[in-house]
């Protein structure tokens, strides 16, 4: 545990964080077991805040408990990937339509930045630094829609959501694609576009699922749990 850090934050906060942090960049995977004396262990602390930190990550549905075996990271469901979609669509369908109301240019100007420096960076290999530019124009369009609770409830979409973008731009096929979506889409909120720009974000959450989806079979990742 870094020193001083402990004085900032509730040691089982920094755990949580910690294994939550590790299951959605895929360095702790589905199935996998996450045993109390060993977490402890190997972060020198307690098993009372690891044994705090495991519930609250059960409560948020990214690890479950299962009898003789105890937590266990949850597994891709296939189902649960339609549904989440599903919601995606629908909420970003809302916030995109809002963002084209309310968009400044210097908005507009940012917006144009990110997607010119992803243009750049899918001609690389670099999976992260797409995630993140990806990441920072969802935001962006968030903040223009001007709705609070919309914003918190795509936040929250969007952290159950990491691990599978993740494994979607794996591919720098699918990075490639999706710049190039996110561009057709930046077009359309500078042309102010609503109904095309709603169905440029439909149609590239319809995208993503079905290659995730196609992903999860190639690699054998829906482990049920």
């Amino acid at each position: 545990m870094p020193e001083g850090l402990t004085d900032v934050k509730p040691i089982r906060e920094i755990i949580y964080e910690y294994l939550r942090q590790a299951i959605l960049d895929g360095d702790i995977k589905p199935g996998e077991r996450l045993v109390e004396r060993d977490i402890a262990e190997k972060l020198g602390a307690s098993r009372t805040p690891v044994r705090e930190a495991l519930r609250k990550l059960e409560s948020e549905d990214f690890v479950v408990y299962i009898a003789r075996k105890g937590m266990i990271v949850k597994g891709i469901n296939i189902h649960e990937v339609d549904e989440l979609y599903s919601i995606r669509k629908a909420l970003e369908s809302l916030a995109i339509r809002c963002a084209i109301k309310n968009i400044t240019s210097q908005q507009l100007a940012e917006l144009e930045k990110i997607v010119a420096a992803l243009e750049m960076e899918e001609k690389g290999d670099g999976a992260q630094t797409t995630l993140n530019g990806l990441h920072e124009f969802d935001d962006l369009i968030i903040n223009a829609a001007a709705m609070p609770t919309l914003k918190s409830f795509l936040h929250s979409l969007y952290d159950m959501l990491s691990r599978y973008k993740r494994i979607n731009l794996s591919r720098r096929p699918r990075r490639k694609e999706a710049v190039r979506e996110h561009k057709e889409i930046l077009q359309a909120i500078i042309a102010r576009n609503e109904q095309l720009a709603e169905a440029l974000v439909c149609a590239h959450a319809d995208r993503s699922c079905r290659e995730l989806k196609k992903r999860l079979h190639e690699v054998d990742l829906s482990e049920m749990a």
